[in-house]
């Protein structure tokens, strides 16, 4: 099938290239939106701009589905609808800017990377976070901020309220604890930095993350998408993530300012947490497992304090672990009265 047939069959049907200073204009914007609000491209405006300004760019009439913007790896090349304003630099143009910066030309048998993706013989992996990086770099570009929605089942925080608002939701979660150095640069250059972090942190769970950012896509692609579906598979990976982590890094802790740093970093991860708004505390899974971090805390406290001071328990009112305990005990009492009062 030629490249205008497949074009057809995707619903678009291409008409002129935009004029120089249309693509001049965009490439401005974009590049500069990115480089502004994004930390890791602030010093990447000129090779941006560039980049983005080289870019085969053809007004076309797109499938609504696409929202006015598509971009065709096959011939490098992004459509915009001949009925959508070139001067409004939106968050789909952006997104579809970023999928051309990923550069899909690039594929060869010895070079199957673009972005976060990996192309194989027979399938596609990291498509889904991929997507999800992607569209989290886009909001962060137009400077919005991660912010708590809720409908009536769940409440989740997201920087991309109306698109892709699960995965850029699980995306926050992993960078808030991973960092989002590595993403950025594996989304922009095409480099494995970022995968081979997932690994190293996530280990034999990377996989299953994955492959739910793939199920989550999926489902959300569809017509008749099936909220509830995407909502589970969002807990679930949320539970993977946070679990593993935590679990992984607290068996790394050898100082009491590194013990301190992760309580204080699991405190604020329960912000950034998605939670089902029809269950008690007692139901919630997160609230278990802080519970057991802390207890576990509680003890990696008293064991680094005797390594270190070769005494008894005595001197431990001396340091931190006394304010940990008494948070400890409050979290507990809070759980309590909760759970009299319901």
């Amino acid at each position: 099938m030629n490249l205008e047939k497949e074009l057809e069959k995707k619903g678009i049907i291409p008409q002129r290239e935009l004029k120089l200073e249309e693509r001049n204009f965009i490439a401005k914007n974009v590049a500069d939106k990115l480089a502004s609000n994004i930390k890791e491209l602030e010093d990447s405006y000129n090779e941006l701009y560039m980049r983005i300004f080289n870019c085969n760019m053809n007004y076309a009439e797109v499938d609504p589905k696409f929202k006015g913007v598509f971009y065709f790896y096959k011939n490098n090349t992004i459509y915009i609808d001949y009925r959508k304003s070139t001067a409004n630099v939106d968050e789909y143009v952006i997104h579809e800017c970023i999928h051309y910066l990923q550069n899909f030309r690039k594929i060869t048998q010895k070079d199957n990377r673009a972005g976060l993706c990996q192309f194989m013989e027979f399938k596609i992996l990291g498509l889904g976070i991929n997507e999800a990086i992607v569209q989290y770099i886009t909001a962060k570009a137009l400077g919005y901020k991660v912010h708590r929605i809720s409908n009536n089942n769940i409440t989740i925080a997201t920087n991309s309220e109306n698109y892709y608002k699960y995965m850029t939701s699980l995306v926050n979660q992993i960078l808030f604890l991973i960092g989002d150095k590595e993403a950025v640069k594996s989304c922009i250059h095409s480099t494995d930095d970022f995968e081979n972090e997932l690994y190293n942190t996530f280990e034999e769970n990377t996989d299953k993350i994955l492959k739910n950012f793939d199920s989550i896509l999926e489902e959300n692609d569809k017509v008749n998408r099936n909220e509830n579906t995407i909502i589970n598979i969002y807990m679930e990976t949320q539970e993977i993530i946070y679990s593993t982590y935590f679990n992984k890094i607290y068996k790394r802790l050898t100082t009491i300012k590194e013990v301190d740093s992760e309580v204080n970093k699991l405190e604020e991860y329960e912000k950034i947490l998605g939670k089902f708004l029809n269950k008690t505390s007692e139901d919630n899974t997160f609230i278990q497992f802080k519970s057991d971090m802390e207890s576990k805390y509680f003890k990696k406290y008293i064991a680094i304090n005797r390594e270190s001071t070769k005494n008894s328990l005595s001197v431990i009112y001396k340091n931190a672990i006394y304010k940990l305990w008494n948070r400890i005990v409050e979290f507990i009492q809070r759980r309590v009265t909760k759970s009299k009062s319901n």
